[in-house]
């Protein structure tokens, strides 16, 4: 029981700066951005895509390195990446200097995310993993809420952007601190090389979990870019419209915390549906009503509790394809995500400079809807 409480703590903090600040950071202030380096909307867009490149390049080095070096590594590598990628966007003096600060910090991701299924699979006995892995996967929406909490407060106190980026910075720093202290002693199987080849990869169960991780990634990475910049360029009449979003996405996703329990009552194929139902119709709304409080509110509810609930069913729904090999399972499945996350920013924000934010976001939304019919296997996590 203490083995899985330090591993939650220390996942949920890792979780809370990889895909908080280092990965979503960037779309919360995209309208600064703009202002201070004339960025236009496509040339946003590419940014993202790089911010996703970093995060996929990320991936491939876990996927490749985590057998022999043990996740503790990987884990110590992204808190220094999101050190020094957010320190890089917070003293920027030009776009392309904001580019590298941008995608060094989404590498983050890629490197402390999977590299937890790992440790609990080694050191949390059976009954309690889904509910850590939940935990982990949930610390994502603690750190957008503290995102956009921490941006208000900067914007109340007449601080500029950067101050904000050094505030996270110094998260950075506190998360990887933690987990150092946390993970001490934990037995991380470094070493052991496993299985070579990519054979293993393609199963049965494989690809329905790596549509559906591709189109999500394709849709997620398009909505944090962008989600920011909608509201405020729409007029919402609401001060801060960006800042308040993110808080209310971070709120929202605290359902991840009840994946498991979800799963375990419901099945993975209904609790995937719904999941899909609450990312398509948040994205759909953000599109259509941007400069409306209340449709806002409903869309940014829906999808912060869908991106959660996406994120942890990925986790858990990898680790029952993947069985025997639950860290590099989950990374097939991240980089079919990381994929996505490349294509969405730059191909959905060509057609937002073309037709307008609110149609990319539709459109968007048709993308995640399409996977409403996939077939999944509703055998439970166990492989029982």
């Amino acid at each position: 029981m203490k083995g899985a409480v330090r591993l939650g703590l220390a996942g949920f903090a890792a979780t809370a700066v990889a895909y908080g600040p280092a990965r979503t950071g960037y779309g919360l202030f995209v309208p600064e951005f703009r202002g201070d380096f004339g960025i236009s909307t496509s040339a946003a867009g590419a940014i993202g895509s790089g911010l996703q490149g970093g995060f996929l390049l990320a991936l491939v080095a876990t996927a490749v390195l985590v057998g022999r070096l043990g996740p503790r590594v990987l884990i110590a590598a992204g808190g220094v990446s999101a050190t020094v990628g957010m320190l890089l966007v917070a003293l920027a003096p030009d776009g392309v200097t904001l580019a590298v600060g941008v995608c060094v910090a989404g590498m983050t991701a890629g490197f402390c995310w999977s590299p937890y299924n790992d440790l609990a699979g080694w050191n949390v006995r059976e009954g309690l993993r889904s509910r850590v892995l939940s935990a982990v996967s949930t610390g994502t929406t603690m750190g957008i809420a503290v995102s956009g909490l921490v941006a208000l407060a900067a914007v109340a106190g007449e601080l500029p952007w950067r101050a904000v980026w050094l505030a996270f910075v110094a998260g950075a720093v506190l998360s990887a601190v933690l987990n150092a202290l946390l993970l001490m002693g934990m037995s991380d199987g470094s070493g052991s090389v496993g299985q070579r080849g990519g054979g293993w990869i393609f199963r049965a169960g494989s690809t329905p979990l790596f549509v559906v991780a591709s189109s999500f990634g394709v849709v997620n990475a398009f909505y944090w870019s962008f989600n920011a910049d909608i509201v405020s360029s729409a007029g919402l009449p609401l001060p801060n419209a960006g800042p308040v979003l993110y808080a209310v996405l971070g709120v929202a996703g605290f359902a991840g915390l009840f994946t498991g329990d979800l799963v375990d009552r419901f099945g993975l194929g209904v609790t995937l549906r719904f999941t899909i139902l609450c990312l398509g119709v948040g994205s759909m709304l953000l599109g259509i009503a941007p400069g409306s409080v209340a449709v806002v509110g409903v869309a940014a509810s829906l999808y912060g509790a869908g991106v959660m609930l996406m994120s942890a069913l990925l986790s858990l729904w990898s680790t029952t394809v993947f069985s025997e090999r639950p860290s590099q399972g989950f990374t097939a499945a991240l980089l079919f995500f990381g994929v996505g996350g490349v294509v969405g920013p730059a191909v959905l924000g060509a057609v937002g400079g073309a037709f307008g934010l609110g149609t990319a976001f539709v459109v968007a939304a048709i993308v995640i809807l399409l996977n409403l019919p996939i077939p999944v296997q509703n055998k439970s996590r166990d492989g029982e």
